[in-house]
């Protein structure tokens, strides 16, 4: 007699109705409150909601690296850009002296009637075109030196 209550319990089973799960209902009640459920009651209605979109996901091994060597590269173009307005810079002033002082001969000023303080004048401009062409060569050492940010 068992076997037949299992085949008679597993028949119910099967041939009964039940509660339908696939789908979303909407339910308003007598206050206006408005209750969404996968369970369908007395007074719900079923709602036809759009196809979800599946989006796969995004590779992300090694986004930490892709993210430091972008990190890397802006400070390495802040590094070239300072080096090469510094650069610019030095040039400047370099020809601004090399203007000055004429190959040796620079004009006299007014206010050198002592001889004296023209050849004072020469030399320190001579030390100075000497310094500032050290400075720009170091200069562009230091950016050859710099890592090309890719």
């Amino acid at each position: 007699m068992k076997p037949s209550y299992f085949f008679l319990l597993a028949i119910m089973l099967v041939s009964y109705p039940g509660q339908s799960f696939s789908g979303v209902y909407k339910q308003v009640d007598e206050h206006g409150n408005v209750t969404y459920s996968n369970v369908q009651s007395r007074d719900a209605e079923k709602i036809d909601l759009p196809p979800l979109v599946v989006v796969p996901s995004v590779n992300s091994d090694g986004v930490d690296s892709r993210i430091r060597k972008r990190r890397e590269n802006k400070v390495l173009k802040g590094q070239r850009q300072e080096l090469e307005q510094q650069i610019a810079e030095q040039a400047h002033q370099l020809d601004k002296l090399k203007h000055e002082y004429k190959d040796g001969q620079p004009d006299r000023l007014g206010s050198e009637r002592n001889y004296q303080r023209y050849l004072d004048r020469v030399d320190r401009l001579k030390k100075e075109i000497g310094f500032r062409e050290t400075n720009l060569q170091a200069l562009q050492r230091q950016l050859e030196e710099l890592p090309n940010p890719n």
